[in-house]
């Protein structure tokens, strides 16, 4: 018995941290592989308490919505609100999948590695669908510093930079620092980098002037596509690992194709 404990643990903490790796992946979110496995050991702690509990508390809808919001804060932070849902949907679903299986009498490391191959599946399907018409590999080069991350297409983002006339791409503030200077505040404009501008933009949440810069090389990939672009890159406060690719490039990029054409 203490053995099938040990296992029951095992499986159960796989198959949380296949639920959060689902929801990172359908929330289009950053997935930290750290905070992920000590969320996972908490949900399969109180897997392993709830099936040994006499008592119906721990088994019960406010316990499993409280863990399932504990988990998510571990594993994604101020995120957990967005992602929580879809934590407990990817938890359904690999549990309704896991029921199923071993009703029809399979072993259960045999039902693991079934669920798992279902998830893993399913993650290269999301992979294929996120990586489809809007979303690709962007790579920045600026003063011999590199970085690369996921870019989506933002149909709203109609910035562009008045005094070079070039569109704006926003780039997260966690890839904005590996071009800062040590010391710079982007919420402190009188620590605003040699080189670098101000540029005034409009959100719902009002005006605000973000500092951007002209990288010396910008290079747009989506499969075996590569495209070298021209844009200001722009840096802004917000913690997501994809940068936002302006609607105004692509329509550039439409009328150099037509020009080539004819």
């Amino acid at each position: 018995m203490r053995v099938y404990g040990e296992v029951f643990l095992v499986m159960n903490g796989w198959m949380d941290y296949l639920c959060l790796l689902l929801a990172a992946r359908l929330g289009r979110s950053r997935f930290h592989a750290g905070k992920a496995l000590i969320s996972a050991g908490l949900g399969a702690v109180y897997a392993v308490l709830a099936w040994t509990a006499k008592t119906s508390f721990l088994r019960g809808v406010p316990m499993l919505l409280a863990i399932d919001l504990l988990m998510c804060w571990i594993a994604f932070g101020r995120r957990c609100p967005r992602l929580a849902p879809l934590v407990m949907a990817a938890g359904c679903l690999l549990s309704g999948l896991s029921n199923f299986v071993l009703e029809q009498g399979i072993p259960p490391w045999a039902a693991v590695i079934i669920v798992s191959g279902a998830a893993l599946a399913l993650l290269l399907l999301t992979r294929q669908v996120r990586g489809g018409e809007g979303c690709y590999r962007l790579q920045i080069v600026y003063r011999g510093q590199s970085a690369e991350t996921r870019a989506l297409r933002d149909t709203g983002n109609l910035l562009w930079d008045g005094v070079s006339g070039l569109p704006v791409i926003v780039l997260p503030e966690r890839l904005g620092r590996d071009f800062l200077p040590p010391g710079t505040n982007l919420k402190d404009l009188s620590t605003l980098p040699r080189g670098w501008r101000l540029l005034q933009v409009k959100t719902a949440a009002g005006s605000k002037a973000l500092m951007c810069f002209i990288p010396d090389q910008t290079v747009l990939r989506q499969g075996t596509r590569v495209h070298c672009v021209e844009a200001v890159i722009a840096v802004a406060g917000f913690q997501e690992n994809y940068a936002l690719l302006p609607e105004r490039l692509f329509s550039e990029q439409r009328e150099e194709i037509c020009h080539a054409v004819l």
